[in-house]
């Protein structure tokens, strides 16, 4: 029952973050979620804080930035480091953005979206999430950060000084 109503919980705050999502440059946003031994993290940036441009790559040397993003993306072990005490093994990343192939925003404003999963193997030991976006993504200021989990919900924000968040 727990695990249905944080399910519920978590599905309806997301839901209504998303519904309108603020576009801001040179801002990010993570929402953290552990439930039992599962740690799912989604990012969400407009394409200007990781690429310097929000529109569908127009040459060779834009295709080529958002093949680079791409890849920075997918080091997992870089982007996003949870504690290592959890012993936390990396089972999924999606990226999802019209500058990968998908359609674009009316007026160009274009964003990425991203899923990270994992799954603990000591969950009790998962305190905290560091990330590497900042040293990959220079144009990036500011993360704001929504976690849920056992420990209750927390908010925060995260720059290059403080690139760490701990529940």
């Amino acid at each position: 029952m727990k695990h249905f109503i944080f399910s519920l919980f978590f599905g309806l705050t997301v839901a209504i973050a998303q519904a309108a999502p603020a576009h801001v440059h040179g801002e990010a946003r993570l929402e953290i979620s552990v439930d039992r031994e599962q740690l799912v993290i989604t990012l969400e940036s407009p394409l200007d804080s990781l690429l310097g441009f929000e529109h569908l790559p127009r040459d060779a040397g834009e295709r080529q930035a958002v093949e680079g993003m791409a890849a920075k993306l997918k080091e997992v072990g870089k982007v996003l480091v949870p504690s290592a005490a959890a012993q936390c093994t990396s089972t999924g990343i999606e990226l999802e953005s019209p500058a990968l192939g998908g359609k674009s925003e009316p007026g160009g404003h274009n964003d990425l979206d991203a899923r990270y999963t994992w799954r603990c193997a000591k969950p009790e030991a998962l305190r905290d999430v560091a990330t590497g976006l900042f040293t990959d993504f220079p144009r990036l200021r500011r993360i704001t950060v929504e976690f849920a989990g056992q420990q209750g919900q927390r908010a925060g924000r995260l720059d290059a000084r403080n690139p760490r968040f701990s529940w």
